[in-house]
């Protein structure tokens, strides 16, 4: 695993970001980077590129926006943990790096993925806001993962993940059940 140059927490606080949804909007801007829409295949959800000091991040506008907001977080992941290394993977010519992010990506099979994807969840679900919204909540059931879901911005899948990573929900419950 590699130190990221920031962590979504410093991210966050430099960016001005304190309230959820999470303005991705906000964080791209601070940190200069562009974000423009690239249609493609459903199996292409997007791709950083930089150049120099130029980033851009492509999503693909066919995506749900669920999903588009966390490939931008997860792109930002990239950017914050790998932008320093040198992967077959990223480096296409001289100082000009492209990652794609597809089905792939969410498989947990690539290190560098499963970093971006933590990173984008930390980013997007940030742990305080979210312990202080399950504390108002008390019982997390179906009801309460959706409830987050929306509150946040993202899937509920990735909202359940996100809770049994901050061991808020047993990994063994199913909120479906409740």
């Amino acid at each position: 695993m590699s130190k990221p140059k920031k962590t979504p927490e410093q991210v966050l606080k430099e960016s001005g970001v304190t309230s959820r949804p999470v303005q991705l909007e906000k964080i791209l801007e601070h940190y200069g980077i562009r974000q423009y829409s690239l249609p493609a295949n459903a199996d292409i959800f997007g791709a950083i590129v930089s150049e120099r000091e130029h980033v851009i991040i492509a999503i693909n506008p066919n995506q749900h926006p669920h999903r588009q907001r966390f490939t931008v977080a997860h792109e930002l992941g990239h950017f914050f943990c790998h932008s320093n290394e040198d992967t077959p993977a990223q480096f296409v010519d001289g100082d000009f790096r492209l990652h794609w992010r597809n089905a792939e990506s969410s498989r947990g099979v690539n290190w560098r993925e499963i970093e971006a994807n933590r990173f984008a969840a930390a980013l997007l679900m940030p742990e305080k806001l979210l312990q202080g919204d399950v504390d108002k909540l008390g019982k997390i059931d179906r009801e309460a993962v959706q409830h987050l879901a929306s509150l946040y911005k993202v899937s509920k899948v990735s909202m359940q993940f996100r809770l049994i990573n901050l061991g808020l929900l047993p990994p063994d419950v199913d909120p479906s059940d409740s």
